[in-house]
C-alpha cells in the first residue's frame, strides 16, 4: 500500500564536490576489487586455476571480508548515492516524458512557466507518494528517496526560471519562493485527496491544478481520472522497477478519457 501522508517539510540533502569525489574513488577501487575477486572465483571453480592452501571455510570467510568491505565504502545496491541516482532517473520521467503539450491543450491551460510548474508538481507528488512506501516509517530510503526527487525538481525549476527571468533575478527569486509555499500546500491537499473519494481529490485538483478556474466538470473528472490511474501504476512496481532500475510508464493522458 501506498503512503500517502507527505505532509513532512521536506529536506534538502548537499553533497560537497569533494566528498562527492572520493565516493567516485572508493566506488572505483572497490568495483575493481569485487571484479577481480569474482574472477578469481570462477576461474577457481572451472579448475582453471587452482586455490591451494584454502579450505571452503576461509574462501567463505573471504567472500564475508569482501562483502563488509564493499559495504563500509558504500558499494551496495541501496546506498544514498544510488537512490540520488535513481532520484534524477525518476524527475527525468516526467520532465522528458510527459506530454505538456496535451496537458495545456485539454485542460485550457496558458503555455507559461506556470503552467509547467502544476504539471510537473502533479507528477512529481505522484512520485513522491510511492517513494514514501518504501520505508516511511522506520526506513531511511523513501524519505532520502522522495527529498531528492524534490531536489532535482527545484534545480531544474531554478535553471528554467532564471533562463526566463535573467534580467530581474531578484523578481525570479520571489516567484521561486511563492511557488515553493504553494508546493507545500498542494502537497497536503493532495494527499488528502488521494487517500478520500474522489469529491476530495477534485476538489484538491480544481483548487491547485486548475487555480479554481475550471467550470467544465468533465475536465475536473478526467484529470482525477487520470491521477487514480497513475497511482495505481505506481502501486504496482515492485522495488526493484522503481528503484534499482526506474521504468515508469506513465500513462498518456490522450488515452484517459472520463468514458473510457
Amino acid at each position: 500500500m501506498l503512503c500517502t501522508r507527505a505532509a513532512a517539510r521536506l529536506g534538502s540533502v548537499f553533497t560537497t564536490s569533494g566528498l562527492v569525489a572520493q565516493q567516485t574513488y572508493t566506488h572505483r577501487v572497490a568495483a575493481a576489487a569485487a571484479i577481480r575477486f569474482t574472477h578469481q572465483c570462477r576461474l577457481c571453480s572451472t579448475g582453471v586455476v587452482d586455490s591451494p592452501g584454502k579450505s571452503t571455510k576461509q574462501t567463505a570467510e573471504d567472500g564475508s571480508i569482501l562483502k563488509r568491505v564493499l559495504h563500509k565504502v558504500g558499494f551496495t545496491p541501496n546506498t544514498k548515492a544510488r537512490l540520488k541516482v535513481t532520484s534524477h532517473l525518476l524527475y527525468e520521467s516526467v520532465a522528458d516524458k510527459i506530454n505538456y503539450v496535451a496537458f495545456f491543450r485539454d485542460f485550457n491551460l496558458p503555455n507559461t512557466f506556470n503552467s509547467w510548474f502544476l504539471v510537473t508538481e502533479l507528477h512529481v507528488w505522484l512520485l513522491m507518494m510511492r517513494s514514501m512506501a518504501e520505508g516511511s516509517e522506520t526506513g531511511e530510503d523513501g524519505r532520502f528517496l522522495r527529498n531528492c526527487i524534490v531536489e532535482a525538481m527545484w534545480g531544474d525549476v531554478n535553471t528554467r526560471a532564471k533562463k526566463l527571468g535573467a534580467n530581474n533575478p531578484s523578481q525570479t527569486r520571489r516567484q521561486i519562493e511563492i511557488l515553493s509555499e504553494q508546493f507545500q500546500a498542494a502537497l497536503i491537499a493532495y494527499d488528502e485527496g488521494i487517500m478520500s473519494d474522489d469529491r476530495v481529490l477534485a476538489s484538491a485538483l480544481w483548487r491547485r491544478f486548475f487555480e479554481m478556474d475550471c467550470d467544465d466538470y468533465t475536465q475536473i473528472e478526467r484529470l482525477v481520472k487520470y491521477v487514480r490511474k497513475q497511482a495505481l501504476m505506481l502501486d504496482s512496481l515492485s522495488r526493484d522497477q522503481f528503484i534499482t532500475k526506474p521504468n515508469v510508464a506513465w500513462h498518456d493522458l490522450d488515452k484517459c478519457k472520463v468514458n473510457a
